[in-house]
């Protein structure tokens, strides 16, 4: 996989019992432009201020489509990362296995765990229609979550389960002269290693890359730290159709690859099924992440949530 800092030396432990640890590795530098998190914040606060004044939808499209290299070099890039990571292994760590029902229905056990401690997260009195109607999303949710699993199972039965990024976002990629390189392999940080080494859908990163679209346009909204939010509705218009147009292209550079590579890792009908699944995951893990330590900024997974929530109750999963 060319799109990553090569790996040009390791400092490895290794015990009594031959078991090797890595104490530290020596990567290349690789000259940048910043993490695409940064990148992106910037890009959208100076495509806004250079075509903000226009009206009507071509022009904002036309303000927007700066994005589309990156987000499709964003798209291929991980999908690239995945199709090598499908490919056959001698090593077993890193050798694909297919999903069975015992894996889909692990995952419908974590995730009702995830909403039943996102439920306990949000205040019981809840205050605004806002709250109100996520906690009612989350009960209909956590209620069909065995419907849910069983049509999961038809549509996900076989999909491979491989090594994977593991922490993906906005902040693990390095713009580089416009192209994608990913870094930061370690996984969740929060997690034990032994948790990191799972192998999972690589749709598990897709879907932790398209909640981080969705929080550099509430961050652009809002302000980061110590920044005066924007009080025009024009820019928020302007957020909501760059991450919709945004998604739409990432997506459509992830699926190309998907599609042409010799080793699908999963099918054409179980894509939307399972990465709304991890969707629905990462959302009910960022409501309890902001609960706990951000609660200005709970509204952003919140209507993330009932986006795929209503996204779901119509049919299109």
């Amino acid at each position: 996989y060319a799109n990553t800092p090569a790996l040009l030396g390791e400092v490895v432990h290794e015990d009594a019992d031959g078991h090797c640890s890595t104490l530290a590795v020596l990567q290349d530098f690789v000259r940048n432009q910043g993490d695409a998190w940064r990148w992106t914040l910037d890009f959208l606060s100076r495509s806004f201020d250079e075509h903000g004044h226009l009206t009507g939808t071509d022009a904002r499209a036309e303000a927007l489509a700066g994005y589309d290299a990156f987000a499709t070099a964003l798209g291929r890039r991980l999908g690239e990362l995945h199709a090598v990571l499908s490919q056959p292994s001698d090593n077993p760590d890193f050798a694909p296995q297919h999903a069975d029902a015992e894996q889909i229905v692990a995952w419908s056990a974590a995730t009702a765990e995830q909403l039943e401690h996102t439920l306990a997260a949000l205040p019981e009195a809840a205050e605004g229609a806002g709250l109100a109607s996520a906690r009612s999303a989350l009960q209909n949710l956590r209620a069909t979550l065995p419907q849910r699993t069983q049509a999961l199972m038809v549509d996900g039965a076989g999909i491979l389960l491989t090594r994977i990024h593991g922490d993906f976002h906005l902040g693990q990629v390095l713009v580089v002269q416009g192209d994608a390189w990913l870094i930061d392999f370690e996984g969740e940080p929060s997690r034990a290693l032994s948790e990191r080494r799972h192998k999972s859908s690589p749709l598990r990163d897709v879907a932790g890359l398209l909640r981080s679209l969705d929080y550099a346009a509430a961050v652009a909204l809002h302000g980061e730290d110590g920044a005066a939010p924007r009080d025009d509705a024009r820019f928020a218009d302007y957020l909501e159709a760059f991450r919709e147009r945004a998604t739409r292209v990432f997506l459509g550079a992830y699926r190309d690859v998907l599609d042409a590579s010799p080793q699908r890792w999963v099918s054409e009908a179980a894509f939307a099924p399972v990465l709304a699944w991890f969707m629905l995951d990462k959302a009910a893990y960022e409501i309890q992440y902001e609960a706990a330590n951000r609660p200005a900024w709970i509204d952003v997974p919140l209507h993330g949530l009932l986006r795929l929530a209503e996204d779901m109750s119509g049919g299109r999963s």
